[in-house]
């Protein structure tokens, strides 16, 4: 299981390097490509060279706003009946949904952004910002996302389903390490401070930026003391590695409520960005398609 686990792990890591490498590439290649265009000053624009290719209308510009618009529209509704359509439920785990709903949903943003040259106002400068704010919020989901615990499936778990794998990690620690009560007490130390901030809202926030530094100190303190007791480097990594994932666990487990309240009202924040954003583009793409504007179709 451990291995079908690991290889699991490393096939999603390729995948969201694939999918980092790729939109940094298109990108910079169409960034590199238009900067010549984009530099320009706007009242000299319809005097460049590129001006019938790189104008919102023209063949490039009309190409990666219809393109970025596609992207986006791609990731939200794929992503979406994912998690709500239960005939395709098991199609894949909903992590990989959700990294390719984020690459989707953060190079198109750019792509339209291209697409405007820069230029926008009036109504379409509202879409502009709300897409902005659906983008930045959308990270900040992500972060919110990886905190709150699943199985491999990629369902997250039940308190039962944490309490039992964090039992398995303090059997292991004892029994198979013989880690002495002086170490469970440092990491109960780290947990408790967790604790005590997850009953608000502000408190999990604060705890979120402070528990990497807390952690990593006493994963230190916690190392030197294994090489004071001659625990052997391959050991002390196996421990070590295996405190790490329990000291997650636990800041987890009880912080688990302060998260899911966190992710909740971050919806309440991004679906009206969402809707705005998507309303005023459909609204958008009429008007174009009226005027004309049709790009190669």
């Amino acid at each position: 299981m451990n291995k079908s686990h690991d290889k699991s792990s490393h096939i999603h890591t390729v995948f969201v390097f694939f999918l980092f490498f790729l939109g940094i590439l298109s990108v910079a290649v169409v960034g590199v490509k238009g900067c010549s265009y984009f530099s320009t000053p706007i009242v000299e624009r319809p005097y460049h060279p590129d001006y019938d290719l790189w104008k919102p209308t023209g063949f490039i510009g009309h190409g990666i706003g219809f393109l970025g618009t596609a992207m986006m529209i791609l990731g939200v509704s794929t992503y979406s009946s994912r998690k709500r359509i239960r005939a395709i439920s098991s199609w894949g785990k909903i992590s990989y949904w959700l990294e390719f709903h984020i690459f989707l949903c953060l190079v198109g943003p750019v792509f339209v952004l291209y697409h405007t040259t820069f230029k926008f106002g009036g109504i379409v400068a509202v879409s502009f910002w709300s897409m902005t704010a659906v983008m930045l919020s959308g990270i900040v989901g992500r972060y919110l996302y990886v905190q709150i615990p699943k199985n491999i499936r990629g369902v997250e778990m039940t308190m039962e389903e944490l309490h039992n794998e964090n039992s398995i990690f303090t059997k292991r620690l004892r029994e198979e390490y013989k880690l002495t009560e002086a170490l469970f007490q440092r990491m109960e130390n780290v947990v408790s401070l967790a604790r005590e901030k997850s009953q608000t809202l502000i408190g999990v926030l604060e705890e979120f930026f402070l528990k990497g530094a807390q952690r990593r100190n006493t994963l230190h303190l916690l190392q030197q003391e294994l090489v004071k007791a001659n625990v052997s480097h391959h050991e002390i990594k196996n421990i070590v590695a295996l405190i790490r994932r329990k000291i997650i666990l636990e800041q987890r487990i009880v912080l688990l409520e302060g998260t899911r309240k966190l992710f909740h009202y971050w919806h309440v924040i991004h679906l009206p960005f969402t809707i705005v954003m998507f309303i005023i583009l459909a609204i958008h793409v009429v008007v174009a398609f009226l005027f004309g504007y049709r790009w190669i179709f």
